[in-house]
């Protein structure tokens, strides 16, 4: 791999950029082995160096480490020298070796223990006004250590900083954390003009729980985030499920409805070498295709130091992509083939605009949420929404009641437990002026009051699941599973009832509005999916797909397999289909492409392996070329 050199990395288009240049950062969590956590203090600068150009040399560009604020700050508001030395140390090291920096800093949360400065003392980060001088002043002095060097991808403001004090940072308000970021992001800038800043969270910054969310990352560069198929509250049955390999992916196209994301932690837990190497070999090219801007495998190597935070957390030592005694395992095979892609044939393709959204309200605020707000979680619905558009293979993007919902033919609101007013009358406006809507309900009281837009009325409630066991539409049976609880029994006023309930009042219906239409589903039916293997039990993405059929909704690629997700990417009038077996076992399917300029369908008979990948080019204007180079297995 050739030394990258040259200037900041920098934004253009949403998109990453060095020298004028496309660059996708691919890298990966690094401690040295021996130490681990400890390595600021007992400085090995060989051996840093071994492992830098050992990175590069695997193809890797990127490396994240962390700044631990007790080392770098051991008396309140005294900064030790000799770290700030071997920070630069380290990152001229990088620069060396080719590698952009992504540092951390902040660094108290580490691998389920804290690693708290001494004098802070059990102070609020987020609230106390002394603390947050002290925060704004050790960024500022990191960035300032560090403004010229050429090689800083970006600074992260803290790793997953809301684990410090979970219950602080749960009570935080949206403004809050805006206004966190931004003074930490603005200190940071006035020390370094150039740079980008993000800060990274786990997979609750997606699926609720606390403020430090995308859409309130507007004072931020990118947002980062982690997703590890173990930890989820969603039911993915094993780590070679294909719930697994989708969940990075939806992370990342929940953020990017809101600023480009860092997926800055990735990999796998509780499994072996060869699951662990297919699932890395899944979801990365599945986070790319979603529009990633980079990713970072945790971790470099197994480690050999016994100390804190392995002590207690003994599993984190050994999810290294090298072994303890530097043996490659089989997932570094699989991610230098994914870095030679995404930095070379790959490089510049980015997601098409998509024709289906899907809409998902914001939380209502923890503050004035009450009796009134339904029980339960808004989570799982989005994310098996995910699941079905990826199935039915239809394009798509999540999207808010500020974004122009217009450029979409199709609307989703999955299993909506709650939606304001305002977005209703959004939502009018978008069926009004042509575009086709399909909701689905969460909850009785949401089925409430939308006559106007929806044609329907509630008539009462049941709890009589017997009732309301299941709908057939076009011959395709879809059985329902409902959670304890009222469920609503409506009538037509104005809409045609497409699917009837066992005790024949409507399940789906139809309302011509203006120039649109608006599909009303009487069932939460993503939510009650977030079960095991219930995923399998019907072909619930034939409701997406026939819907999208009416709405117009033209596909590029298609395969005769659910299992298998097709995105197409791309490069000015360049087209890329990344085609992602996410089962568990081989996939015989047919593709099929649709030209743009009405030439006739196209097919290719493709073979996968499990989790397998493939990469098909074409123009707009020209036939396929080169039809798929399927990834060497492991």
């Amino acid at each position: 791999m050739a030394v990258v050199r040259g200037g900041r990395v920098t934004f253009a288009d949403g998109a990453l950029h060095r020298d004028g240049r496309p660059f996708v950062s691919v890298g990966v969590n690094y401690h040295p082995s021996p130490t681990g956590c400890d390595y600021w203090r007992e400085w090995d600068g060989a051996r840093i160096d071994d492992d830098f150009r050992r990175m590069a040399a695997t193809g890797l560009n990127t490396v994240r480490f962390f700044v631990f604020w007790a080392d770098f700050e051991p008396k309140e508001g005294v900064y030790d020298p000799e770290m700030t030395g071997r920070l630069r140390e380290l990152a001229r090291t990088a620069h060396r070796h080719g590698l952009t920096c992504l540092p951390s800093l902040l660094t108290i949360w580490m691998n389920g223990q804290r690693f708290d400065p001494p004098w802070r003392d059990g102070r609020d980060l987020w609230r106390d006004a002394d603390l947050r001088e002290r925060q704004r002043a050790f960024v500022h002095h990191i960035a300032t250590e560090l403004r010229d060097a050429p090689n800083i991808l970006a600074y992260d403001l803290g790793d997953e900083v809301i684990h410090v004090d979970s219950t602080s940072s749960a009570a935080l308000g949206a403004e809050e954390v805006r206004g966190w970021w931004g003074m930490l992001a603005g200190a940071i800038r006035a020390a370094d003009p150039d740079a980008l800043v993000l800060q990274a969270n786990e997979a609750s910054a997606v699926l609720g729980g606390h403020a430090f969310r995308p859409e309130h990352a507007e004072r931020l560069d990118l947002v980062g985030l982690h997703g590890f198929p173990v930890w989820t509250p969603f039911h993915i049955e094993s780590v070679v499920a294909r719930k697994a390999t989708a969940f990075l992916p939806y992370l990342v196209r929940r953020g990017r409805a809101h600023r480009p994301v860092y997926v800055d932690e990735m990999g796998s837990y509780g499994c072996d070498e060869s699951t662990a190497a297919r699932y890395l070999r899944a979801a990365s090219h599945s986070a790319f295709a979603a529009g990633a801007v980079g990713t970072a495998v945790w971790c470099w190597q197994d480690f050999t130091t016994d100390r804190k935070p392995y002590a207690l957390r003994p599993n984190e030592r050994r999810v290294g992509l090298l072994d303890a005694d530097g043996r490659e395992k089989p997932a570094l095979a699989e991610y230098r083939t994914f870095a030679r892609r995404v930095t070379g044939e790959l490089a510049g393709f980015r997601p098409l605009p998509a024709p289906v959204g899907v809409f998902v309200p914001e939380p209502e605020p923890q503050d004035e949420a009450g009796y009134l707000t339904p029980s339960g979680s808004d989570a799982p619905a989005a994310f098996y929404a995910h699941l079905l558009l990826q199935q039915a293979h239809l394009p798509y993007e999540f999207t808010s009641s500020d974004a122009d919902l217009e450029r979409h033919a199709l609307l989703i609101c999955p299993s909506t437990r709650h939606l304001s007013l305002p977005d209703r009358h959004r939502l009018a406006r978008y069926v009004t002026s042509g575009g086709v809507l399909l909701y689905s309900t969460g909850s009785l009281l949401d089925a409430a009051g939308d006559e106007e837009l929806f044609g329907i009325r509630v008539r009462d409630f049941t709890r009589a699941e017997d009732t309301h066991a299941d709908y057939t539409w076009a011959g395709v049976r879809f059985p329902l599973r409902w959670d304890p609880g009222p469920i609503p029994v409506i009538d037509v006023a104005g809409a045609e009832t497409l699917a009837a309930f066992p005790d024949g009042s409507p399940a789906l219906t139809r309302h011509r509005l203006g120039e649109g239409s608006a599909y009303y589903l009487n069932a939460p039916l993503e939510a009650q999916l977030n079960a095991p293997y219930r995923l399998q039990e019907a072909a619930w993405h034939r409701l997406y797909e026939m819907v999208a059929e009416e709405a117009g909704v033209r596909v590029p690629l298609t395969a005769d397999d659910p299992s298998v997700e097709v995105t197409v990417l791309g490069r000015g009038d360049e087209r890329c289909g990344v085609v992602i077996n996410h089962a568990p076992d081989p996939v015989d399917t047919t593709l099929r492409r649709r030209p743009v300029d009405g030439a006739p369908e196209t097919t290719e008979r493709l073979r996968l392996e499990p989790k397998g990948v493939r990469l098909l080019f074409w123009s707009d204007d020209a036939t396929a070329r080169d039809p798929g180079r399927e990834e060497r297995q492991t």
